[in-house]
């Protein structure tokens, strides 16, 4: 095989590893490791893929995976082994398994096996299949509220594309064609996957902030609700100030008659001329409009809503905490309204540099759990639903904070610590 196409075969199997890796760490780190580092590690694998004239350092190209994988988790030994462990299992349980499909399709184990050429443009393939199931897996598991739709059409173009540079190379090599020809046509398939995996990442990106912002418009939109009502309250408040003297002029009239029932019946009419509002002061205006919201919705529902709130300021982000506390006040709420006296119950207290967070309420359905997710018969569509138990597990995990939930025969609950500093 010509040493030009060697080294060319040898530097896609390196750059397949490589996005293989990358995708492995990002998804365990839950952030993207630097452009500039993946830049280096792409042109170390490119120097060692000259092996013919560093044959005395090839062996040495062995070590890049692992000395990127000692600089990137250097805070984590466990993480890195888990990245390591992840790798191995996916050579195992998908490459093998995909080579095997692969090789029956095309009928070529004795093509695979008497041509080295053809078995390296094989692996590579395969190896690229690989990593776009894998980028598939973690995209749709991760993304599968808003993105399962585009999962399939993204499947059904990138795998075709496979398809396609694998029954590419079989041909050309059954044909014999010129040998300059296989190497452009795999290298322009090869980018277009490249390309079009990369726009697929970008695609989810503008989704999720997409969602990000409609969720913030909720929240703003809940804000001003919220400012209304404090305003109405003010004005009505300035409203009975304005007139007390005048009621309590009245009130007299009545005391100096005797008439006990005329001032009951007068006192009734000036406070139920009053709104009902019941301001929340969290320090966060964000968590007040939102815990006034929920409460109103409970209201409506017939749900006996208490919330104690012993806090005086909010350290934590508007999306983590509308994440946490929307999802939670949507399941107890939802659980609670089919019970015949419902009830949910919240607390928010500062212990220590903590915020200490309760939320109980009743429920007489029988509690499906599964590897701690929780069957739901939520039919709302708002953004705010639906996020569910694990994704408040992972927020209250990336913000280095405690969740415990448990439950008995008619009550569930959830106390959540959350670091919360002055």
């Amino acid at each position: 095989m010509n040493t030009n196409i060697t080294n060319f075969l040898d530097f896609l199997f390196q750059l397949c590893n490589a996005f293989l890796l990358f995708r492995i760490a990002e998804s365990i780190l839950c952030k993207n490791i630097a452009f500039y580092f993946k830049a280096i590690y792409i042109i170390l694998c490119g120097i060692f893929s000259l092996s013919n004239i560093f044959s005395h350092i090839t062996v040495i190209s062995y070590t890049i995976p692992i000395v990127f994988l000692v600089i990137t988790f250097k805070k984590s030994i466990k993480l890195m082994f888990k990245c390591l462990f992840t790798y191995i299992a996916i050579l195992l349980f998908l490459f093998l398994p995909i080579a095997t499909i692969q090789t029956i399709l095309l009928n070529d184990i004795q093509l695979a096996l008497n041509s080295n050429e053809y078995l390296s443009y094989k692996t590579i393939t395969v190896s690229f299949l690989v990593f776009i199931i894998y980028v598939l897996y973690c995209n749709t598991y991760k993304k599968k509220a808003s993105a399962n739709f585009y999962s399939y059409v993204f499947s059904a173009v990138v795998l075709g594309l496979g398809l396609l540079l694998s029954y590419t190379t079989l041909y050309i090599f059954l044909n014999q064609l010129g040998s300059y020809q296989l190497p452009i046509i795999f290298s322009i398939i090869f980018l277009l996957i490249v390309m079009c995996v990369s726009s697929y990442d970008k695609f989810l990106s503008i989704i999720d902030e997409n969602t990000k912002y409609k969720i913030q418009l909720e929240l703003d939109k809940m804000q001003e609700e919220y400012s209304a009502q404090l305003d109405e309250k003010l004005n009505e408040l300035h409203s009975l100030r304005h007139d007390m003297k005048n009621h309590l002029i009245v009130i007299d009239g009545y005391a100096k008659q005797e008439n006990y029932t005329k001032i009951h019946d007068y006192i009734f009419v000036i406070t139920d001329n009053l709104s009902t509002t019941d301001p929340m002061d969290t320090g966060s205006s964000v968590l007040s409009s939102l815990l006034y919201q929920k409460k109103q919705q409970a209201g409506r529902l017939g749900i006996s809503c208490d919330i104690d709130i012993q806090i005086s300021h909010v350290a934590i982000d508007d999306f983590s905490i509308t994440t946490i506390i929307g999802n939670l006040f949507d399941n107890a709420i939802t659980a609670a309204q089919k019970c015949s006296s419902p009830w949910v119950r919240a607390s928010l207290s500062q212990s220590g540099s903590y915020l200490e967070l309760t939320i109980d309420n009743c429920h007489c359905e029988k509690i499906k759990e599964k590897n701690g997710e929780f069957a739901t018969t939520k039919k709302d569509k708002n953004l705010l639903h639906g996020i569910g138990i694990k994704n408040v597990r992972k927020v209250v995990s990336d913000l280095n904070g405690q969740i415990d939930i448990s439950y008995t025969d008619d009550t569930f609950h959830v106390g959540i610590l959350l670091p919360n500093y002055e």
